[in-house]
């Protein structure tokens, strides 16, 4: 009968997977490392010429010399995501840890500097792309083609503060962190997180950013660093539960990956929840304000964060009425649609009443995404005169989504599904007369001040489901 592995061997193991095999000494360096890992910092807290700025740039330029056959080289790991990557489904939150962590382990090798952790770009705080990532050919950091200028604001609908606390607090893990799949390249549903602010970031970036060769654009890392505290936040320092399910946390990304030598490896989703407390921390800045406090106390007991986040939890939410839409529609630029969802009212006004206990979500699904990614979505309810310059703050509004596709890239099956929660929507409209019927309308609003003619999104279902809030 199989030993069980001691503490010991649990984290040399993970280890070896993670990228501190070089500093594992005596056990006692082992832990050590682990508790002054490097910490990921916000861009917003560093200078243009931080020595980390300037360490990023080194490693950027030193992956850029390299030949192209080179497993660390700039067009090899932007390579990486174009044939692997992982969108739509529950597999894009640990996919991308995995394929940060490995690029910030060849980094560290390139330039020699062991304490550099990637910075991560919070738009939440600095809505344009950050200085040090502009100029000219002379900066590595710099990606010509960029639609967004060193003037251009990100949309607070879609990245700011108020919205990003809002995904934070959602408790589901589907819901916060997109649907369960079967195959890596299936497209299932978007969670709010890559839906909203990953899916928009990489359409305002515009240029090679809006394609799946957007890492060999040097803001592409910091993006998704940002992508990833957030994850970070919710789980760790807010105490949200990954699913439990098996065949999540059982999957092998197998070869995805390339170590310092530049030698593809296999990593499994369970142990890439481990990551954060073995090979990095964050500063706590994404989770906004007294984030930084947050974070400190959370990791304050890595032997119960370990267990929390090896366990996993049940599904928060279940669906337990569903009112289709039949017919198929187009949302173009030059004008919204509105549908009339076929709901029972009496269902839809009683779980109104019932806060805390049933949600009301719209799905929007089997959709042809725009063109060129011109544009994002947001969503009213019964408010026929909406427009993309009707207020975020109308009573009406319900939240937005936007798109993130590639024609080049490998996909299984159709394109996945949107879900935007237009419970409190409801309740606000309902507090001055119960709904007689639910009318959504869809309104096209432009990532730029320039409204590109003819641009659609051709949309074949979409559906009102009565969803149940489970105990857990």
């Amino acid at each position: 009968m199989a030993s069980t592995p001691t503490r010991r061997t649990f984290i040399r193991r993970t280890a070896m997977l993670i990228g501190l095999a070089p500093f594992l000494g005596s056990c006692e360096s082992c832990f050590e490392r682990i508790r002054s890992r490097p910490i990921r910092r916000s861009l917003a807290t560093l200078s243009d010429n931080d020595s980390i700025i300037e360490t990023y740039r080194d490693a950027v330029a030193a992956m850029k010399a390299l030949p192209s056959t080179d497993g660390r080289s700039w067009t090899r790991q932007a390579q990486i995501h174009q044939d692997h990557c992982p969108h739509g489904n529950w597999w894009f939150l640990p996919w991308h840890r995995a394929y940060l962590n490995a690029f910030e382990q060849i980094c560290r090798d390139l330039t020699g500097n062991e304490d550099f952790a990637l910075p991560y770009w919070d738009w939440t705080v600095n809505s344009s792309v950050p200085a040090p990532f502009w100029g000219d050919a002379t900066n590595a950091l710099f990606q010509s083609g960029r639609t967004a200028t060193s003037s251009s604001t990100a949309n607070p609908a879609m990245v700011g503060r108020p919205e990003i606390d809002s995904i934070l607090d959602e408790t589901d893990f589907f819901m916060f962190a997109s649907g369960a799949a079967t195959t890596q390249g299936q497209f299932a549903t978007y969670g709010r997180l890559e839906a909203t602010p990953h899916n928009y970031v990489h359409g305002f970036v515009g240029g090679i950013m809006g394609t799946y060769d957007s890492p060999l654009d040097p803001i592409f890392w910091m993006h998704h660093n940002m992508i990833e505290c957030l994850w970070v936040e919710w789980n760790i320092v807010r105490g949200n539960a990954n699913t439990s399910d098996t065949a999540w946390t059982n999957f092998n990304f197998a070869g995805n990956f390339f170590d310092t030598v530049g030698s593809p490896f296999d990593i499994q989703v369970g142990t890439t929840l481990l990551v954060p407390l073995l090979s990095y921390q964050f500063d706590g800045e994404c989770g906004g304000a007294g984030g930084t406090a947050r974070m400190r106390a959370a990791l304050a007991d890595t032997a119960a964060l370990r267990a929390f986040l090896a366990e996993g939890g049940a599904p928060r939410i279940q669906v337990a009425q569903r009112f289709p839409f039949q017919e198929q529609l187009l949302l173009t630029t030059r004008a919204p649609v509105s549908a009339r969802l076929p709901v029972d009212t009496q269902a839809v006004n009683a779980a109104i009443q019932r806060t805390g206990v049933e949600r009301l979500l719209l799905r929007v699904e089997d959709v042809t995404p725009p063109r060129t990614e011109s544009f994002f979505v947001r969503v009213f309810v019964n408010m026929p005169d909406a427009s993309p310059a009707t207020p975020i703050d109308d009573p009406h509004y319900a939240g937005s989504f936007a798109f993130f596709t590639d024609p080049g890239h490998r996909t299984d099956g159709p394109m996945g599904a949107y879900i935007v929660d237009i419970s409190e929507t409801l309740r606000r409209l309902n507090a001055t007369q119960p709904a007689a019927a639910v009318d959504v309308q869809l309104v096209a609003s432009p990532l730029h001040e320039a409204v590109p003619a003819d641009d659609n999104l051709v949309i074949r279902g979409m559906a009102l489901e009565l969803a149940r809030v489970l105990e857990q």
